[in-house]
């Protein structure tokens, strides 16, 4: 009973404010924020932090986890480009194991090739790549959760045109659980990934479509893919995805999909698959509307969760240049009782 009046609460707290953050005024001076990053950010040297709270509340819980809050993500990282085309990257979380999040070095002599080794994420999948405060909703999608191969340690090769049209990356990486360092078999996981973005018409500003391909390949031992759905797998693995983002003036379209083949050697292929489709609008200069379907196949796995689509409702507001507010609101579409719907706010400070 008190979850469900604290869930009540928060709903209408969240209805109420909405018409006061939406319109409220942006101001246009932030001499502290200014200060800050010209304090922190050189090319050779740049520190950054992200700390991101999240609330977590539904009236009768039935998805993983309890509710109440959590300290999702607290984040440092340093970076820099060096002499000669040299540069770094590294981030550590104080919330997560490993500690070490990415830790790579690059060689770009031109914009068309960059050499990168170390610990970063593979090139698979667009909403993967988008760093976790920059996301549309509070959670990536279920199908990239569960499917993508996440942070491996191994060696790229990326580029883009000088128009930056387009951009391609490859490479090959030990193909482990993320929570692994060293190679845990004699193979490897080859992953590839092209996009080409453009611009649409003359107006201010200006509309994007952006388009995109992956595909990673890798044979497994014991293999714990990186979604908690997911069961432990050995054998030939094949991914397949493709993605677009298109922006006009306010509005955004954007989807992925990304398909699974897992050949086990000796028993059934198994083929999860999923996708997304998100429509969002910017009804002020700092606030977004979303709305988004996320639909993720596992049936063919034999586990609990089976198919899920869900429906999730969105709003972002950006208060400074530094700070976030995303409120998501979740509808299991098979099993849509109120007492089943899912509220996560969070709250986060990037610089």
């Amino acid at each position: 009973m008190a979850q469900k009046v604290m869930t009540i609460f928060l709903a209408g707290l969240c209805l109420l404010s909405l018409p006061g953050i939406i319109f409220a005024d942006e101001g246009s001076e932030e001499p502290a924020y200014e200060k800050l990053t010209e304090f922190l950010k050189r090319d050779y040297f740049s520190v950054g932090a992200v700390l991101q709270v999240v609330g977590d509340m539904q009236p009768e819980r039935q998805s993983s986890g309890n509710n109440g809050f959590s300290v999702a993500n607290f984040r440092l990282n340093f970076r820099g480009e060096l002499d000669r085309g040299f540069g770094y990257w590294l981030q550590a979380s104080f919330t997560s194991s490993p500690a070490i999040l990415d830790g790579s070095m690059y060689y770009e002599p031109v914009p068309a090739a960059r050499i990168t080794v170390g610990r970063f994420k593979s090139p698979f999948s667009t909403e993967f790549l988008v760093a976790a405060p920059d996301i549309d909703f509070v959670n990536r999608s279920q199908v990239v959760s569960a499917l993508a191969p996440g942070r491996q340690v191994g060696v790229k090769l990326s580029g883009k045109t000088n128009n930056e049209v387009f951009s391609y990356a490859a490479g090959i990486f030990n193909g482990n659980s993320p929570s692994e360092n060293a190679n845990d078999n004699n193979d490897f996981l080859y992953a590839a990934r092209a996009t080409i973005k453009t611009e649409l018409g003359d107006a201010d500003p200006k509309s994007t479509l952006e388009i995109g391909a992956n595909i990673a390949q890798s044979y497994d031992s014991e293999y714990g893919l990186p979604g908690d759905r997911m069961p432990l797998f050995s054998g030939d693995r094949i991914l397949f995805g493709a993605d677009f983002r298109l922006m006009v003036r306010k509005w955004l379209v954007s989807g992925e999909a990304i398909a699974a083949n897992l050949d086990p050697g000796s028993g059934e292929t198994l083929k999860p698959l999923g996708y997304h489709v998100t429509a969002g609008y910017m009804v002020s200069s700092n606030s977004q509307l979303l709305a988004r379907w996320d639909s993720f196949d596992a049936e063919d796995l034999n586990i609990l969760d089976g198919k899920t689509d869900l429906v999730v409702l969105g709003f972002n507001h950006w208060p400074t240049k530094a700070t976030e507010l995303q409120v998501n609101y979740i509808i299991d579409a098979d099993d849509n009782e109120l007492k089943y719907h899912q509220w996560l706010i969070n709250l986060q400070i990037v610089f």
